[in-house]
């Protein structure tokens, strides 16, 4: 049984080290131990192998002993939340951490707004019989389809306010549902007929940008970062977007306009590039934190990871020009979002 994260991590007086020769074990325990960092490693490192060594007995080096896998899940877990830091972390490990949960906080209020948009459409068509062709026809698989994929686009609106009103576990289960049809959609052909298929570079982009915040949401949101309620204008805001997105769908629609393909471009996806353009311009001109340029800088390439991927489906003329413009906008505000993130991070302390 391999001790607790949480007994792992307890400071003490650091133990008296190896005596003599060290044996294959401890030398395995201390390759494992590495994967924390150098300053953890230089407070706690002879107390974990201590502990380590006195669960694991007494045990030569011909049977080629090896820590156990709870041992090295213990470890990873450890390594996750001491180096995205949360609470009373080192400033350059607090700074990483707070990076990864802006990514989380940054992509879900886009889920968000995308999850807002798809339940309104599925509710627009149950009730007045619109888009037939979006959910089916009444009583068909294909209407069941629609209706399970809405309800857990839903999930992700759910995720983003709970995260934000500072409900942590319940913010992880929904956002976790809310990516599970882009996963389906997306894992099962490749998994029935191999990586390299005829589905266009989009779809494996749309996952990576589907499931980078959740994770991010998984792994920066442990079990040493105080939850934070924000307000409620905050956490509805996703859902505003999504509605004024929907709305400007409808209208572009009702006014149907001759050439008027490039506009779509700005709806949907299109929508998020002008917002984090406008944010990106705010934390390069006013001091900023270096956690928020460089998620807005990661945030910005996975935005140009699926408008690039995207631009081969496109009709040469006003659209593939207005694809190409969002992309050289997000490439030249995300290198300089990047480079300042990088300079304004603080320097780890020297160690001993």
């Amino acid at each position: 049984m391999s001790p607790s994260a949480h007994s792992l991590g307890r400071p003490g007086a650091p133990g008296d080290g190896p005596k003599g020769r060290m044996s294959l074990l401890e030398r395995r325990y201390r390759s494992v131990l590495r994967l924390l960092p150098a300053s953890y490693r230089a407070e706690r490192e002879e107390e974990m192998v201590d502990a380590f060594m006195e669960m694991s007995g007494d045990v030569p080096d011909e049977l080629s002993p090896r820590p156990r896998w709870g041992e090295i899940a213990s470890v990873l877990a450890l390594a996750v939340r001491s180096r995205l830091g949360g609470t009373g972390a080192p400033p350059h490990l607090f700074a990483w951490g707070e990076t990864v949960r802006l990514v989380a906080l940054l992509g879900l209020a886009h889920q968000a707004m995308g999850g807002l948009y798809t339940g309104v459409e599925l509710l627009r068509t149950l009730v007045f019989g619109a888009e037939q062709s979006y959910a089916g026809a009444p009583g068909s698989f294909e209407r069941l389809v629609a209706v399970v994929v809405s309800v857990s686009a839903l999930c992700s609106t759910v995720a983003f306010v709970a995260i934000i009103r500072g409900h942590v576990r319940t913010a992880k289960v929904t956002a976790v549902v809310g990516a599970a049809p882009t996963l389906v959609y997306t894992l099962i052909p490749m998994i029935l007929a191999g990586p390299v298929t005829d589905r266009p570079l989009s779809e494996p982009a749309t996952l990576v940008f589907t499931v980078v915040p959740v994770l991010a949401l998984l792994l920066g949101f442990h079990g040493d970062v105080a939850p934070r309620r924000r307000p409620w204008a905050l956490a509805l805001a996703p859902a505003a977007a999504g509605l004024a997105v929907l709305g400007g769908m409808w209208l572009l629609l009702a006014l149907r306009l001759p050439d008027a393909g490039w506009l779509y471009l700005w709806l949907d996806l299109g929508t998020a590039i002008p917002v984090w353009a406008a944010g990106a311009v705010v934390v390069l001109t006013r001091p900023a934190t270096p956690s928020w340029a460089l998620a807005m800088s990661a945030t910005g390439l996975l935005l140009l990871m699926v408008r690039l991927t995207g631009l081969g489906g496109l009709p040469d003329g006003p659209m593939w020009a207005t694809a190409c413009a969002q992309c050289a906008l997000l490439w030249a505000l995300a290198v300089p979002l990047a480079w300042a993130g990088a300079r304004r991070l603080p320097s780890p302390a020297p160690q001993p």
